[in-house]
């Protein structure tokens, strides 16, 4: 729904604007006219003005209950089962693959919540959230499409995030079995390589748990993940509602809850040891 729904509407939005556009001009030349001391020109302004207030008392009241009217009626819209619709829709066509349904919606690394009763939309990403108070569909969706564009368009450095995996993986394995070297091939659990890639808050508030899941996601892509001498592999979730969701750049859903990390030396030398058998 637009203006043009409401051609009263327009028209009583039309006069004021034409008003309040003659009331501006006039009150500029008041101020100038002030300060040359040109006083002809004051008194003619002057006149003006008044001549625009009066316009504005008499005809104020009627335009108010029209312009209150259309609200009414878009704030029906906004309440009724055709909103969701038209949101979706805006959503599709900019390119952002929601899944869920009002007043609900994912696309990772973010989630996007309608509060009528609070009077805006929330659009967050782990502990992070921004608002806004733009309920129309096409408007709401190119400030979605702003922040999503933002965040995926970032360059993914697999080789730092794969790293600081390792660091991780390392750390916890041996804290886990209370080695003092590294198990390989021993899982470990996603969350826990999230908590300690995070124990600082400011960190935390910076790389939420559903960004994490987003890179992770992305590094999953690969066919083959290796790192230094060593090779990644994601272990999937035994239930589905543990472990961290991953969505594929092709809306694929996966569940994960370990990492496991080999030493590719030992793998081969564990496959040499199985083909001399």
């Amino acid at each position: 729904m637009n203006d043009s729904d409401h051609p009263s509407e327009e028209a009583a939005i039309k006069h004021v604007d034409a008003v309040l556009k003659q009331l501006t001009s006039r009150w500029a030349s008041i101020k100038k006219a002030r300060i040359e001391l040109d006083f002809k020109t004051v008194a003619q302004a002057l006149d003006g003005v008044d001549e625009n207030v009066r316009q504005l008392a008499t005809s104020w009241h009627e335009h108010q209950t029209v312009i209150d009217n259309a609200i009414q009626a878009e704030r029906e819209f906004v309440l009724s089962d055709a909103y969701s619709p038209q949101v979706e829709k805006a959503l599709t066509d900019a390119e952002i693959p929601i899944k869920g349904k009002f007043p609900n919606y994912e696309f990772p690394p973010f989630k996007l919540t309608f509060s009528h009763d609070y009077g805006y939309v929330k659009l967050s990403m782990g502990r992070r959230a921004r608002q806004t108070k733009v309920f129309a569909p096409v408007a709401l969706a190119a400030w979605v499409a702003q922040e999503y564009q933002r965040v995926i368009s970032t360059k993914f450095n697999a080789e730092r995030f794969c790293q600081e995996l390792l660091g991780a993986y390392e750390m916890l394995n041996r804290l886990n079995l209370k080695e003092e070297s590294v198990v390989w091939g021993h899982p470990v659990a996603l969350k826990e390589i999230y908590k300690l890639l995070t124990l600082k808050n400011s960190v935390k508030s910076d790389y939420s748990e559903a960004l994490f899941a987003y890179d992770l996601a992305r590094l999953k892509e690969q066919f083959d993940i290796c790192y230094n001498g060593h090779r990644f592999e994601m272990v999937p979730s035994r239930n589905q509602f543990s472990g961290l969701l991953l969505v594929s750049s092709k809306g694929q859903d996966s569940r994960v809850s370990s990492l496991i990390i080999y030493e590719q030396n030992n793998e081969q030398m564990e496959t040499s040891d199985i083909d001399a058998n």
